[in-house]
């Protein structure tokens, strides 16, 4: 959530992968999203706000995303292996590929305040409270970043607020 936008970035359930299946969903302000795989293969949008583009970085599976002046990602959607599934002891059922996003991010003008299960790390004087060298690594607090659905942005620790077209500042 950016602006007064939103941007969905999913993986559909895979039963089983296959590398030429696309399982990757992107949808813009509830909408559905194409994202060409001939030609510039991308999809750029021109909001009020900022310039948003979602571009392939692979046939299928990949793309970066570049919201302007806010943050740069790589998506990659892949499927828990057998070996991470033993290692991790998912208990993965024989018609689920578990198809996760696999990310990678960029922030380009984050607060030193930036708040959140992965954006905290991005403080700079943040320290992992994880237990390194555990199958499972778990940071706790999740009680501060519990929310009533998954695009609301009411939690005990949110300070994102959101906009409306009415009220538009950065």
């Amino acid at each position: 959530m950016f602006d007064t936008h939103t941007l969905v970035l999913a993986a559909k359930r895979v039963s089983k992968w296959d590398d030429s299946f696309d399982a990757l969903t992107v949808r813009w302000d509830g909408e559905a999203v194409n994202i060409p795989t001939e030609g510039d293969a991308e999809w750029r949008t021109n909001s009020e706000e900022r310039e948003v583009i979602v571009e392939r970085t692979d046939e299928t599976n990949g793309i970066k995303v570049t919201v302007a002046g806010l943050v740069e990602l790589n998506v990659k959607v892949r499927a828990i292996g057998e070996d991470e599934n033993k290692v991790h002891n998912y208990q993965l059922p024989a018609d689920d590929a578990f198809a996760h996003l696999e990310t990678q991010f960029k922030f380009i003008q984050a607060s030193p305040l930036v708040e959140g299960v992965l954006g905290k790390s991005y403080r700079p004087d943040y320290v992992s409270p994880v237990k390194l060298g555990v199958p499972m690594p778990m940071m706790g607090g999740e009680d501060k970043y519990v929310t009533p659905s998954l695009y609301s942005p009411l939690c005990n620790a949110c300070r994102f607020k959101g906009q409306t077209a009415a009220s538009a500042s950065i």
